[in-house]
């Protein structure tokens, strides 16, 4: 069976939303497992987790259960490169997504004040947006105390 050029970038096409959709649903899945509130779509970890998971489960469902996937990389599939390139795009798509609409989600979620050092602790209490916008206020303000050590005799 060949599958022409069209056929190619349809394949690539789907396996593209497949990870994506996914992504997202790992992501969701795990950040609620995590507690980190700030990156949920939804308020409960409950829905985050159960909705996480179907969709985990819907991207695999889409992309293998539309068409006849298991297809040579001579005959109109990925081969190894491409597929991982396109694995690693989708993913990342996927996380800025994620944070993107978290921030909107909940942009009322400032949360109280933390450390600057706090990481990823940041995002129990607060979005994304507000996290970065404080830390990088504060190595702006620090910086020269920050890299003092590193460029000092």
């Amino acid at each position: 069976m060949t599958v022409g050029y069209a056929g190619m970038i349809s394949f690539t096409a789907d396996y593209c939303i497949a990870v994506f959709i996914s992504s997202i649903g790992v992501l969701q899945f795990t950040f609620s497992l995590g507690g980190l509130r700030g990156l949920l779509f939804f308020k409960s970890t409950f829905v985050a987790r159960t909705l996480g998971l179907a969709t985990a489960i819907l991207g695999f469902a889409l992309f293998f259960g539309t068409g006849t996937r298991n297809i040579n990389d001579y005959e109109g599939g990925l081969d190894a490169p491409d597929q991982a390139l396109f694995f690693s795009l989708s993913a990342l798509t996927a996380l800025a997504t994620t944070l993107i609409v978290s921030s909107l989600v909940n942009r009322k979620m400032r949360g109280a004040e933390f450390d600057a050092d706090a990481g990823l602790d940041a995002l129990r209490y607060s979005n994304y947006a507000s996290a970065l916008v404080r830390s990088l206020m504060y190595w702006r303000s620090n910086w020269r105390t920050l890299t003092k050590r590193y460029f000092s005799g």
